[in-house]
């Protein structure tokens, strides 16, 4: 305690002189015995040799009251730096208040797609396994590949879903769908009524896609796109011309009555490269008196006659109702499918 008494006033004797009353200093002294000192003789601290005497005279009364006392004397709001710490005091930390941190959450896209959503872009447990190394195919050929019996919802069907196939084709048409998928149509550029589907998902907007560990190249693919034959409609096939050739992972899809579906459901999805070859235009829908308006994508006459599948060139094009010529037959949106 006498230690402690004596840190707290180190080094006040300019304080001492102007702050403390002669009347506060007595009655710490008298509270401490401390007869033969005055109060910036106390707070120099004594000779060297006068201590152990000064240290005797010290017969505390109160030990806590007097270092109150004697802190109110010299502590006050001294210039000089004093040190207040008791033996009898106790200290309460209090809890830190949270910090907020900010985290970089990537970004996981909005909700596109459904049916194999996670195999359509690259996005699922197997990608990592999908050899990226091109293999040459057609679109004949791979119309001709054997389908699965079940389609998994997030794993591959092997080898097909597993290889990348790069093929020559004369584009058909193309649409923006519901899911953001750029839907373009291509057929064997000597048949071309021999179509299949590949796909250009939205690597900018949609989960799955967003994620991918190839998301780049699908954005850079789609832009080529559109660069050769302009922004998609949304609300009916655009029609094209021109041959290109593209690459694109192997993908098995639900058979639903898609526009230019091959009949094993054989897609590229998604197209990883896109070269146009030749062509790149887009043409406009067909107009004038003799087209009749449902049949959007194509020109075909109203009735009579009453025309058959037979009787035009056109293969799996867009139907709307009332179809006069009843070219779709199943009710599925799509005419001549066959």
């Amino acid at each position: 305690m006498l230690r402690m008494m004596d840190s707290a006033f180190c080094g006040l004797d300019a304080s001492c002189k102007r702050k403390v009353s002669a009347s506060r200093w007595s009655s710490v002294r008298e509270s401490t015995t401390l007869k033969t000192m005055d109060c910036c003789a106390f707070c120099r601290g004594p000779a060297p040799g006068k201590w152990a005497l000064t240290a005797r005279k010290r017969i505390l009364v109160g030990p806590l009251a007097a270092a109150l006392l004697l802190l109110a004397a010299c502590g006050g709001d001294s210039e000089s730096s004093i040190p207040t710490a008791s033996p009898a005091a106790t200290t309460t930390t209090l809890p830190a208040p949270p910090t907020a941190t900010t985290s970089a959450t990537p970004a996981t896209g909005v909700q596109c797609g459904e049916e194999r959503w996670p195999v359509k872009t690259l996005s699922d447990q197997d990608a990592a396994q999908v050899n990226f190394t091109p293999a040459q195919s057609s679109v004949a050929e791979l119309r001709s590949l054997v389908p699965s019996a079940s389609l998994p919802s997030s794993s591959r069907i092997a080898p097909t879903e597993l290889t990348v196939f790069t093929v020559t084709a004369q584009v058909v048409e193309m649409k923006l769908e519901e899911d953001r998928d750029i839907h373009l149509v291509i057929g064997e550029p000597s048949d071309p009524s021999a179509t299949m589907i590949t796909e250009f998902p939205d690597a900018d907007q949609c989960n799955g896609a967003v994620a991918s560990a190839h998301a780049q190249e699908m954005r850079t693919v789609r832009a080529a796109l559109v660069a050769a034959f302009g922004q998609p409609s949304s609300s009916q096939f655009t029609r094209l011309t021109g041959t290109v050739t593209l690459s694109g992972v192997g993908f098995f899809d639900f058979l639903h009555g898609q526009t230019g579906v091959a009949p094993n459901g054989i897609e590229l999805h998604p197209v990883m490269s896109f070269t146009l070859l030749s062509g790149g235009s887009s043409l406009p829908p067909p107009s004038g008196t003799g087209c009749d308006p449902a049949y959007p994508t194509v020109c075909i006459p109203s009735p009579p006659p009453d025309l058959d599948c037979k009787d035009i060139p056109y293969r799996r094009f867009t139907v709307l109702p009332p179809d006069p010529h009843r070219f779709d037959g199943d009710h599925d949106g799509v005419g001549c499918e066959s």
